[in-house]
């Protein structure tokens, strides 16, 4: 795609309704092109071959062929891939098939609207704003070049060279907090699965993914599925449990105290930071607040700037932070963010982060 020439993009929704207001709401927004609009799966594969958009807008469950079928069959992230934006419902049913989209290669999702509640044509327009910012960020993010000149992603990612820069290797946290947004749940996926743990986990792992509401418990438990131990939804006022990871619920901050000793959740419904709830920030701060803990932190892909105070916080009260690499990153937004701030003790490949996990998580000598 050359520079100034529109972005191509491809609606595949088995709803006329949707189909029709978003190909007229994308096209008003200006900088891009509805190249084809398909009503089901089968036929936006083929439009994918003959059309070759730059980003597909893809609905969830559909006639012929369902979104996680047509994501097997294109293979996200191969070369030349169109970027593929998920277009779901709340509905469990959605929810679940949606999480499972992300970690087939989907970089991203935004909500549709409930028909039945809401009606449909009203609130789908004003959801185009949305749709329209996170393709654009997504495409440019896909045909920028790499640090080597080539494209971001793909295969090849894993074969970057390491920035483990000042991470100390002897340095062992009381408490991990991860940030993550466009792009994570496949990378989470990938890091969860090279783990190779020796022993119990013995240390506290919490983590912010941006997802709204009736998301995050399908994406906890795909996450255990994917990894050695078991993840959740956090509850406000637990007590943080080893041998777990612990999700921030869609639309709720998640921050962390000490109470007796023992490190205890906080969820609140406080306004947005960073234009996100939840939001990286509140949580890395509330780590980076607690007397005598050494936190790791670790920020994966993701636009915007959402885990940089937090971050910086982290730093001054003693804790390290490690970021994503660029190449390997949907969006180089929040750990680039960190990283050209001078905050990052280490740029890693997902790979990396796993062995550096491997290391801090199972130690035998750690406490919580």
């Amino acid at each position: 795609m050359a520079a100034g020439e529109p972005i191509r993009v491809l609606v595949v929704d088995d709803s006329a309704v949707v189909r029709s207001v978003l190909k007229k709401g994308l096209e008003e927004a200006g900088g891009l092109e509805v190249v084809g609009v398909a009503h089901n799966g089968r036929q936006g594969l083929e439009m994918v071959g003959s059309l070759r958009p730059d980003a597909v807008i893809l609905d969830v469950l559909m006639p012929e062929m369902t979104g996680i079928e047509f994501l097997d069959h294109l293979q996200p992230g191969q070369a030349g891939a169109p970027v593929v934006l998920m277009f779901s419902s709340m509905s469990k049913q959605d929810a679940e098939v949606t999480v499972e989209c992300l970690s087939r290669g989907a970089e991203e999702f935004i909500n549709k609207p409930d028909p039945g509640r809401t009606g449909m044509r009203e609130p789908l327009e004003e959801t185009v704003d949305d749709l329209v910012r996170t393709v654009r960020e997504l495409v440019r993010a896909r045909r920028e070049p790499g640090p080597d000149g080539g494209g971001r992603r793909g295969k090849a990612a894993r074969e970057s060279p390491s920035g483990q820069g000042g991470m100390p290797a002897g340095f062992q946290p009381d408490l991990v907090v991860i940030g993550s947004s466009t792009g994570g749940p496949q990378t989470l996926h990938a890091i969860l699965g090279e783990l190779d743990p020796e022993g119990a986990v013995r240390v506290p792992v919490l983590l912010v993914q941006h997802m709204a509401l009736g998301f995050t418990g399908a994406f906890a438990q795909r996450l255990g599925d994917r990894g050695p131990f078991r993840w959740r939804e956090a509850e406000d006022g637990e007590k943080i449990p080893l041998g777990a990871g612990l999700v921030a619920p869609g639309d709720y901050h998640m921050r962390v105290s000490r109470d007796a000793k023992r490190l205890t959740v906080h969820l609140d419904h406080r306004e947005r930071v960073n234009s996100c709830r939840p939001a990286v920030d509140p949580l890395f701060i509330s780590a980076a607040e607690l007397q005598g803990t050494r936190v790791l932190g670790i920020v994966l892909t993701g636009m915007g700037r959402d885990g940089l105070e937090g971050a910086r916080r982290i730093r001054e009260a003693g804790g390290m932070v490690v970021v994503q690499d660029e190449r390997s990153s949907a969006v180089w937004g929040m750990p680039g963010a960190i990283a050209q701030a001078g905050l990052a003790d280490a740029v890693l490949e997902p790979g990396e982060i796993a062995a550096l996990l491997d290391r801090v998580l199972f130690s035998r000598a750690t406490s919580a």
